[in-house]
């Protein structure tokens, strides 16, 4: 499944998601969001990630 993300400071963004079973736990559920190849996802990503990145998606809050 492919989910999209739009993100007011760098755009959009797509994952795909997946859920591993646990066989241990079977009453519990992951689910591993991973870039979609062929995107600029994982790009924007490590963008955001980045102490620069941080700064530039900052938004005032509006009281």
């Amino acid at each position: 499944m492919v989910k999209e993300i739009a993100h007011p400071g760098i755009g959009l963004l797509r994952f795909e998601s997946t859920q591993p079973p646990i066989s241990a736990r079977p009453d519990l559920t992951t689910v591993m969001h991973n870039p979609v190849p062929g995107t600029d996802t994982a790009e924007k990503l490590e963008r955001l990630a980045s102490p620069e990145g941080w700064r530039e998606t900052i938004r005032p809050v509006a009281s």
